[in-house]
């Protein structure tokens, strides 16, 4: 005789699970609705364009994953290595950087130089916008309290102005 289980199993679990998602109250559905990636990925293009390297050389992420990777690791303090499990661990941060169908989610390796092509000019210039589209929408972003376990996410938050 089969064992009683309390957790039931179904081809379209992970449909479900997706639908949850989408349901308002999560912090990068909050980024997500709250910033526009497409206006930050083409001041960072203006203030450092896309490196053009030689045929048949890996192409550089696009400036939006770029961006969207950045903006995530800043409020939970990751490094790339940390960033790169999360994206490969976590749906949530997938669907947020839209990387949810890519077959190269970005590594560490990749993370890094994405975020030197930047620079300090380029970092500021996302991050004040951030800021600022946050702000008109009512929102403050609170900086982590290293106090606690950096990368746990329990310290980073965006808090209503």
């Amino acid at each position: 005789m089969k064992k009683r289980s309390a957790i039931k199993t179904d081809l379209f679990a992970d449909t479900h699970h997706r639908e949850k998602l989408d349901k308002p109250g999560g912090p990068l559905m909050a980024i997500e609705a709250c910033i526009d990636f497409a206006a930050l990925a083409a001041e960072v293009d203006r203030i450092a364009p896309r490196p053009v390297g030689p045929e048949g050389d890996r192409s550089p992420l696009p400036t939006e994953t770029m961006v969207r990777i950045r903006v995530l690791k800043r409020p939970y303090d990751l490094s790339d290595e940390q960033m790169e499990y999360q994206l490969l661990d976590r749906m949530s941060g997938k669907r947020c950087c839209g990387l949810v169908q890519a077959m190269n989610i970005p590594d560490r390796t990749t993370v890094w130089p994405s975020g030197n092509r930047t620079g300090e000019a380029g970092a500021k210039a996302v991050f004040e916008g951030v800021t600022a589209q946050l702000l008109e929408n009512g929102f403050i972003a609170r900086a982590p309290d290293h106090r606690c376990h950096a990368g746990s996410g329990a310290e980073a938050a965006l808090h209503p102005e």
